[in-house]
């Protein structure tokens, strides 16, 4: 018997969690268990609280909650920290970015612990100076033709 897969919540400012979905099913596939927060201009917090509740009902959570948000002390944060605090066995993880998602979405069936230890590293290596590397390896390439 196969171990449950956490369900996963996306919280950002406007499209931008839908979209990193969007973008990670793309190259994962479709991923089942999943909702999306977004917040927009037009809503607020009890509006914002009430959306994360009714995501959060709508999903399997048996196994475990992970949710994403863009950033730290914005709305999709606040709401998804309070509510980590009035639910059982949720995570809650700032800093979505693609590397971290797909990290989540080939890990799920892992422990909460494991996941917030993987995303974090995942994170970590996702950032890169991209112009650096492409310039010593120019300069490695040079320096070998020499």
């Amino acid at each position: 018997m196969t171990k449950k897969s956490v369900a996963v919540i996306l919280a950002s400012h406007g499209s931008f969690a839908k979209y990193a979905l969007d973008s990670a099913e793309m190259i994962v596939g479709k991923q089942n268990n999943c909702g999306v927060l977004s917040v927009t201009m037009d809503l607020n917090l009890e509006e914002a609280t009430q959306k994360m509740t009714d995501i959060y009902q709508s999903l399997d959570t048996s196994a475990g909650t992970v949710i994403l948000v863009d950033i730290l002390g914005g709305t999709p944060s606040n709401v998804s920290g309070n509510f980590c605090l009035t639910k059982p066995n949720v995570l809650v993880i700032s800093g979505l970015n693609l590397p971290m998602l797909l990290d989540l979405f080939t890990n799920r069936q892992r422990s909460l612990e494991e996941i917030a230890e993987s995303l974090q590293q995942s994170y970590q290596i996702g950032f890169q100076n991209i112009t650096e590397r492409f310039q010593e390896e120019e300069q490695e390439d040079d320096s070998e033709i020499l």
